[in-house]
């Protein structure tokens, strides 16, 4: 069967780019132009530049047109350092005061891309079918119908869950807590991998844990280095995340993740999993976690709903293989349960087959953010500018010669435009010339938003644009 006129004309245009027939930033014939050219429909023409859009091939100037880009695979993307693996003692970083964090901060949504309204409605239906329940203690194991929702979602993706092995919790960062008290204590070695989410650092930090840095290139980790690690009795626990990763966005190959859950049986360490930004593939695609692979209760996996519904829901979830006994036991002694009617909304949420659809919506938008930010970047920011190719999640990670990511971030304090420093997420000294931005907020104005929403976006492109003359001055004086 012969393939739609705009895919055979977009092919064709793919290989000229390749052939070097067409060049980077070149600009490309009008919509009405590229019809004549080629005799085709308006349709056909919006398929094709669309079709080109999606694949990476053509970035959209508002109001100037269209112009010639590479896919973000075949971007210039950042060097990871490879180095031998020693204890450190992380340090907290020092935060900026929660009201001044500002959109490229935190790793969070803007509200507008939040299902407020659904979640209002199933609030309303959770309230009126769970009554007087809602007044008494929480189930400690967490309600018996959300984890039914969570097992069932999580096994139509083709990692069966049992409700029963799931244990509720405050948010994923409690869920890892939690987990971590079980499995270590005070003074063990924790592995994490370098670079390694900040907030992850801090917590070890908090919990008076020391850590090991895995080199983590090539969007592989060192399992070699792991493995001898292990073989030596030097580590106690596992933290790892390995899909969409916070900072790079990569996920690890199924090769890996089976490797580490396989070290964990053949060791007996413990590995925790981090899991937060599982559902936010850009393919649509949700990867499988390391726990997939675990035949023997090794891997206590964690995650939440805080990058996908609300952060402010702080509801999370642990399923802690081996160690279910020693978690629930800890939960009851601790925490005592978690908020009634919100484990009953997030379950009509899921039940009701709002949470599937919004997921899908949500990461079309971010992989649609995240070639808008690379657009800018790329225009903005010298040519040897190196920007992570994410398949997922909320964040980029930027890393430039020269430049140095905490001298910047004094300068950007000023012009309110905070971010992550590449420093924050290490305890050794590494990735002094990196930063992470979150790309939750649009910063492309679309026309069938409403005025306040346009606004928004520009203002925070022209916020960008300061940011990478900060950028650019930075590593002019270096």
């Amino acid at each position: 069967m012969m393939a739609a006129r705009y895919i055979i004309i977009s092919d064709s245009i793919i290989s000229d780019i390749d052939n070097g027939l067409l060049v980077v930033d070149q600009r490309m014939p009008s919509l009405r132009q590229f019809t004549q050219l080629h005799e085709v429909s308006m349709t056909t023409a919006n398929n094709c530049y669309q079709r080109l859009l999606d694949l990476g091939w053509l970035h959209a100037k508002p109001q100037i047109g269209y112009f010639i880009t590479l896919p973000l695979n075949k971007q210039s993307t950042p060097v990871y350092p490879q180095f031998n693996a020693h204890i450190s003692k992380p340090k907290a970083s020092k935060s900026i005061e929660q009201g001044l964090r500002g959109p490229f901060y935190t790793a969070q949504l803007p509200a507008d891309l939040l299902p407020q309204d659904t979640l209002n409605r199933c609030l309303r239906r959770a309230s009126q079918r769970a009554g007087a329940k809602l007044f008494s203690y929480p189930d400690y194991q967490g309600d018996m119908r959300l984890r039914t929702a969570l097992a069932d979602h999580f096994s139509q993706q083709h990692f069966p869950l049992k409700a029963d092995n799931l244990v509720i919790t405050n948010g994923c960062i409690d869920a890892v807590r939690s987990a971590i008290e079980i499995t270590t204590k005070p003074g063990d070695t924790i592995a994490v991998s370098s670079p390694c989410f900040s907030g992850l650092l801090n917590l070890l930090e908090n919990m008076g844990r020391l850590v090991i840095e895995i080199p983590c290139f090539n969007a592989q980790l060192d399992l070699v280095q792991l493995e001898a690690l292990l073989q030596a009795k030097r580590i106690a626990a596992c933290l790892f995340s390995a899909n969409h990763i916070n900072p790079q966005g990569f996920c690890l190959s199924n090769q890996q993740k089976q490797g580490i859950a396989e070290l964990a049986e053949y060791y007996q360490v413990p590995v925790i999993e981090d899991d937060i930004y599982l559902e936010l593939s850009y393919s649509n695609t949700t990867p499988l976690p390391i726990k997939y692979w675990d035949k023997s209760g090794w891997v206590l996996w964690c995650s939440s709903v805080s990058k996908t519904i609300a952060a402010g829901y702080r509801l999370g979830w642990c399923e802690p293989g081996r160690f279910f006994d020693a978690y629930l036991q800890l939960r009851n002694v601790q925490f005592f349960g978690v908020n009634n009617i919100v484990q009953h909304t997030v379950s009509e949420f899921i039940n009701t087959g709002q949470y599937a659809k919004h997921l899908k919506k949500l990461t079309t938008t971010l992989a649609s953010h995240a070639r808008q930010y690379h657009s800018v970047l790329r225009e903005l920011l010298p040519s040897n500018t190196k920007i992570s190719v994410a398949e997922g999640g909320m964040v980029i990670w930027l890393q430039l010669e020269n430049m140095n990511s905490q001298s910047v971030l004094s300068e950007a304090l000023k012009q309110d435009v905070p971010f992550r420093a590449g420093s924050e997420f290490t305890t050794l000294e590494y990735y002094q010339n990196c930063l992470r931005l979150n790309i939750g907020w649009t910063i492309v104005a679309n026309e069938k938003d409403t005025a306040d929403k346009q606004a928004e976006a520009l203002a925070l492109r022209a916020k960008l644009v300061i940011l990478c003359g900060l950028i650019n001055a930075n590593v002019v004086i270096k």
